[in-house]
């Protein structure tokens, strides 16, 4: 089991019913999120990741309302829909041991992992069947510069400010774990499972952990942008097959399908309680493995919205 324990991505991909998101291989097809205050999408993975960054110039005159929206290729496939929750596909469920097991292996890898890192841990107590669970961390960037050397080669564009003067203020990069690029064979995994039991038993810890290499496969990149109190985040998650966002039924929500640079498009308003407007995001894919989003945060218009997201279009 591979398992990564970040706030701002729990924010993002956090469902409440198990101790924490597997965010890796196979079980990132069973990735949801609860998008809470800032971000109150349930998300799927399937192949990839998502959640998206925007767009903008010259919007279409007429824009075409839809409840649960879906982007199109150029082939017609489908690379982003919306989907009300009750359509998601049932989740795993966890036992209590299962529960217990996976909590102390998060907490373990929040205490014992630095920023971009990754380790294998056997977990001693609640772990009849002998299993290990992969936990990584984000690189996490201060330094704009930084962050764009990390990403170098990687078709993503990274500003150093966004329009109204919204200047970079951090970044989170998540990675795959190598063991999750080329799994081992079932016997080798095992064979990891005992070396770590042992040594869990040798040293009297009840656990046990393995350094692992991060690999240079995306999985996805959270930039924070900021103008005093007000926030902009723009996303890219790498994702080659359709990225379903399923959205519980309580949230009220209105979208749009847009053109921006003749570019397609989803414009989301988020309503509160009252019925008013709240926070607003716009979803795009690159017309490849790439789909981004910006959220804001800071009660800004549309049109600057889209103004923002502009500068992702423009080829300098």
């Amino acid at each position: 089991m591979t398992l990564d324990k970040d706030q701002d991505l729990k924010a993002l991909f956090h469902d409440p019913h198990i101790p924490d998101a597997d965010l890796t291989g196979q079980v990132m097809k069973k990735l949801y999120a609860e998008r809470n205050k800032k971000e109150r999408f349930f998300v799927k993975y399937k192949v990839g990741v998502l959640v998206a960054m925007g767009m903008l110039l010259t919007v279409s005159s007429g824009f075409a309302a839809v409840k649960y929206g879906v982007l199109k290729n150029e082939q017609g496939q489908a690379v982003y829909e919306v989907k009300p929750l009750n359509s998601a596909p049932p989740q795993p469920k966890y036992s209590e041991e299962d529960t217990r097991r996976i909590g102390m292996s998060r907490d373990l890898a929040e205490e014992l992992l630095p920023d971009g890192s990754a380790a294998i841990f056997y977990i001693v107590p609640n772990n009849p069947n002998k299993q290990t669970d992969t936990r990584f961390k984000p690189f996490v960037f201060n330094d704009v510069s930084a962050l764009r050397a990390k990403m170098a080669g990687m078709p993503i564009k990274i500003l150093d400010r966004l329009e109204g003067n919204y200047q970079f203020q951090d970044a989170k990069v998540f990675f795959n774990p190598m063991n999750e690029v080329n799994p081992p064979a079932p016997d080798e995994k095992a064979a990891t499972a005992e070396k770590l039991r042992k040594q869990a038993e040798e040293s009297g810890k009840d656990y046990a952990m393995m350094p692992i290499e991060l690999s240079d496969d995306l999985l996805h990149m959270r930039a924070v942008y900021k103008q005093g109190n007000d926030e902009v985040a723009v996303t890219v998650i790498k994702s080659k097959d359709t990225f379903t966002a399923y959205v519980d039924e309580k949230i009220d929500f209105r979208q749009e399908k847009i053109t921006v640079k003749g570019v397609e498009m989803l414009y989301t308003q988020y309503l509160d309680k009252d019925g008013k407007d709240g926070q607003k995001n716009i979803t795009w894919n690159n017309g490849g493995e790439y789909t981004y989003q910006i959220d804001e945060f800071s009660e800004m218009s549309k049109e600057e919205l889209i103004k923002i997201a502009e500068a992702y279009l423009n080829q300098n």
